[in-house]
């Protein structure tokens, strides 16, 4: 019996029962979920084992192998080298006459990054202490579905890696990840985004962790995806949460709004849907209409008073928020006498705001995907 973290006291055993307990508890009386014969086929030098092998039988007798693989942890940079593990042995399956109908990852905790990448790897499920269980089968038809949580509550206290990109200094470096040309190096990224070296080889660390970015063998940054990025940001970043938000009306509309901005003599950026139709090309239609502002203010109080916004907990139209951090105005880009946020940052505004926002963040990343280089999936 291997014990996948003295921290945690979860044996492999006891994660694989905990896996079948979990599938067999979803699924209806007349389904059997059994644990299999362990594939093994000896090599020269090894045998080629998985972890575990379920066996799940529908009620007209159709059977399903699927193939586990346990991590004490995993990220997902380690899930390309983990599925073309499980593609041995299921080859080794194959020659032995079992017909395999899927790989499965079982973990303590599965971050939503390393389940998108399981995804794409083509995994046919997962399955965490969190409650995160996904299994999809072709032959018998099965979809289970099952959401834990997206924080991990098994922390070790001997882990120092950084887990989180909340705060100003993360939120700089990710930033300009998204206007540097690569390559790059820790130092040089460090100086750019105006932050410390140490800050910067950590974030970029667990960015590489993330498979958010590609690194060359001297740890300079070759390559950034971008929309992973921004996926991974908005998991610690809330534009409701991370800013000083302050919710009021404009009585005389947002054309008012607008049209008084200019003349305001602190510094005003603006976020959101407005900024998104600021990027989007000429002749393109907005998916949704402009039905409300959300500003980065200097001086949210003086603003206010200058364009006689009246503070409200419903009904707002204007959003007046004082940042996370200056980087904002650092950054911002000014089109036709207004300052707009970056680009990256209007996108993770309005991923993580409110009503249809995350449409209008669809439509101007896939506008982005033909302006800036590495925002393709």
């Amino acid at each position: 019996m291997t014990r996948n973290g003295a921290e945690r006291g979860t044996t492999e055993a006891e994660l694989i029962w905990s896996a079948l307990l979990a599938i067999r508890s979803v699924l209806p009386s007349t389904w059997t979920v059994e644990p299999g014969s362990q594939v093994a086929e000896c090599g020269s030098r090894r045998a080629y084992r998985p972890d575990a092998e379920f066996v799940i039988t529908a009620p007209d007798g159709a059977e399903a192998t699927v193939l586990l693989e346990c991590k004490s942890v995993v990220v997902p940079r380690d899930v390309a080298g983990m599925v073309n593990q499980l593609k041995t042995y299921a080859k080794a399956a194959e020659k032995r006459g079992i017909e395999v109908g899927g790989l499965m990852l079982a973990a303590p905790f599965v971050s939503p990054t390393t389940r998108a990448q399981a995804e794409q790897h083509h995994l046919v499920g997962w399955f965490d202490l969190t409650g995160n269980l996904r299994l999809q089968v072709e032959r018998p038809a099965l979809f289970l579905d099952r959401t834990g949580s997206d924080r991990n509550g098994f922390r070790d206290p001997a882990d120092r890696l950084l887990k989180s990109l909340r705060g100003p200094a993360a939120a700089k470096v990710v930033l300009e990840l998204f206007d540097t040309s690569e390559p790059v190096g820790v130092r040089d990224l460090a100086g750019r985004a105006q932050v410390g070296a140490a800050t910067s080889a950590r974030v970029l660390e667990l960015l590489d962790r993330e498979a958010v970015l590609t690194r060359g063998e001297d740890g300079a940054v070759t390559a950034v995806r971008k929309r992973a990025l921004v996926d991974r940001w908005v998991q610690d970043y809330k534009v409701m949460a991370s800013n000083e938000v302050i919710t009021t009306v404009d009585p005389r509309g947002l054309s008012h709004a607008l049209a008084t901005l200019p003349s305001v003599d602190s510094r005003v950026v603006l976020t959101g849907s407005a900024a998104a139709r600021a990027y989007l090309p000429d002749g393109l239609t907005a998916v949704s209409p402009l039905v409300s502002l959300s500003l980065y203010a200097e001086d949210p109080v003086g603003l206010m008073d200058r364009l006689g916004l009246r503070s409200v907990e419903r009904g707002m139209n204007v959003l007046v928020m004082r940042p996370y951090d200056e980087v904002v105005y650092a950054r911002s880009r000014r089109i036709e006498g207004l300052d707009y946020a970056a680009p990256a940052q209007v996108v993770a505004d309005l991923l993580t705001g409110p009503g249809r926002s995350a449409e209008e963040a669809q439509q101007l990343m896939t506008v982005l995907e033909t302006s800036e280089a590495g925002w393709k999936e």
